[in-house]
């Protein structure tokens, strides 16, 4: 049974005693490990799952918020440059139109995903200027939030 050489701190395993020098692992067990552990601060994190195998994620921490309001019918706009990993798109609850989402390309009611009142959809995109849409009505909102 291989072993590993360096001692890792792992405080999520539990293991009892803590282990000390190289830990010795099965070959399936150094599989699992190294495909539920992430890194994050200079540390091994264990990622976690269900009983059934489905592993537990989350959404980024969101950065920041705006609206973007339509100066004229049919109003395009283009993020502007900010790093980002994930945007939640809104069309504002009190719009009467659709507000139109097309990630990379100028958004039109032929390409775009339409957003009624309330309506919101998530975008994975790495910076805000990828992102584009099309708000029919003079005066209404979409709301962005963003992660990075």
């Amino acid at each position: 049974m291989p072993a590993i050489g360096t001692p890792i701190a792992v405080p999520e395993l539990n293991l009892m005693p803590e282990q000390q020098g190289g830990v010795q692992l099965s070959e399936d067990m150094q599989q699992s490990l190294a495909l539920l552990t992430a890194f994050f601060l200079n540390k091994r994190v264990v990622l976690k799952a269900s009983a059934t195998g489905m592993l537990y994620v989350t959404s980024p921490h969101v950065q920041d918020c705006y609206h973007v309001t339509a100066t004229e019918a049919s109003y395009t706009y283009q993020g502007y440059d900010k790093p980002t990993s994930e945007v939640m798109v809104m069309a504002h609850p009190d719009n009467t139109g659709r507000v139109w989402v097309k990630p990379y390309e100028t958004a039109t009611v032929n390409n775009g995903i339409p957003l009624d009142a309330g309506d919101a959809i998530p975008v994975s995109i790495s910076n805000l200027n990828l992102l584009n849409l099309l708000i029919a009505v003079n005066g209404e909102k979409a709301i962005i939030a963003y992660s990075r």
